[in-house]
């Protein structure tokens, strides 16, 4: 199963959106009764938020033993591109 990038980055972008609107509600008093059901859901979308990072992590190194010298190589010539990208600015 390849990873799908578009699919990948708009499932992050919604988990930021989501952590970001608890995080705002998260600054509420301890007495609103609204906090503690806030916490919960701030915690479950950070485990599936991890969940889903393990998984890609798990994709990613099955993708890189399958193909090694693809991998190399494509990772030397990121380096190359960052590496000349860094040294112009």
């Amino acid at each position: 199963m390849a990873i799908d990038p578009t699919t990948l980055r708009t499932e992050l972008e919604s988990l930021t959106r989501e952590l970001s609107q608890l995080l705002r509600g998260a600054g509420t008093p301890r007495d609103n009764p609204d906090a503690q059901p806030a916490a919960g859901m701030l915690a479950a979308a950070i485990e599936a938020l991890d969940m889903r990072l393990g998984e890609t992590d798990v994709q990613v190194e099955r993708m890189i033993r399958d193909r090694p010298i693809v991998a190399t190589a494509s990772a030397f010539a990121l380096g190359l591109a960052v590496g000349l990208l860094l040294r112009r600015t």
